[in-house]
């Protein structure tokens, strides 16, 4: 995983699928990890499986794909509710962005807990020392705690992340 770079591209094809643009009913991905980003030759990322995707309307959404869905991306709530949201999604971006910035497969509590204190260089891969700045590092580290908030009312949208990651040159 050294697609560092790509991580506001992910972003925008989420906040797309979950329907930032006029016209379009909105998306929830429902299984978003890391083995579903796609690269292609020039090093784009693609969201792969969207065939998995359910259309949102104003009652939330149950789902069936509770055998087949990656646990550690399941937002906490799913355990509860059996519903996925954007919020979900969110959370599952924010566990891919963990897992993209420590170049591990799973995410522990203790990224999250150095992410909260600032001690992002605890969990930072170190083969990535020279793919961007330090506060770059700190703010897509910043992002995936928001992300990962235990409460979905507290998550930012897709569109606010991509905002976010706007202003981040090496995030793009």
């Amino acid at each position: 995983m050294r697609d560092v770079p790509n991580v506001a591209e992910k972003a925008c094809g989420l906040s797309y699928l979950h329907g930032y643009k006029p016209h379009k009913p909105s998306l929830v991905h429902q299984n978003i990890s890391a083995e579903k980003v796609l690269i292609d030759q020039r090093f784009n990322p693609f969201l792969s499986d969207s065939g998995l995707h359910k259309l949102l309307t104003n009652d939330v959404v149950f789902s069936a794909l509770k055998a087949s869905a990656a646990m550690g991306y399941l937002a906490p709530e799913y355990t509860t509710t059996g519903r996925f949201t954007e919020k979900s999604d969110v959370y599952a971006f924010g566990v891919l962005v963990f897992q993209i910035l420590s170049g591990k497969r799973k995410v522990i509590n203790s990224m999250r807990l150095d992410a909260e204190s600032g001690r992002f260089e605890d969990y930072i891969d170190q083969n990535l020392n020279d793919r961007f700045f330090e506060y770059e590092a700190s703010k897509l580290a910043k992002t995936a705690l928001l992300c990962t908030h235990e409460s979905p009312i507290e998550r930012p949208s897709m569109g606010e992340v991509v905002q976010e990651l706007s202003n981040c040159s090496s995030c793009l």
